[in-house]
């Protein structure tokens, strides 16, 4: 049981990351779109300095390879976590915990 709860929170673990990784290229696009037409104020200007940043986030975390291993693990995770969640919460009876009846 204990191996199982270990890997259980591992694909939790990795199921949390993706999302949060997701969330990071979401609003990353979203403040690009919005900040597109900003009026720049020069060379230190901290909307573009931001935008630089958001690109490089899209950069590092929107590649192939990254992209198709996050959907992969996000629905790894969920199948897990749905697994888990069904075998936690049916009842014992005797006859799973191979209780034997004498009489």
């Amino acid at each position: 049981m204990k191996r199982y709860y270990k890997t259980g929170r591992i694909k939790v673990t990795a199921g949390i990351m993706t999302f949060i990784m997701l969330v990071l290229v979401l609003f990353s696009s979203l403040f690009i779109a919005l900040h597109a037409d900003h009026d720049c104020t020069g060379e230190d200007c901290p909307i573009c300095a931001c935008i630089q940043q958001c690109e490089n986030n899209i950069r590092g975390a929107g590649s192939d390879i990254t992209a198709a291993s996050a959907v992969i693990m996000y629905v790894l995770a969920a199948f897990s976590l749905m697994s888990f969640a069904v075998s936690s919460f049916q009842p014992d009876t005797p006859v799973s915990v191979k209780v034997r009846l004498n009489n």
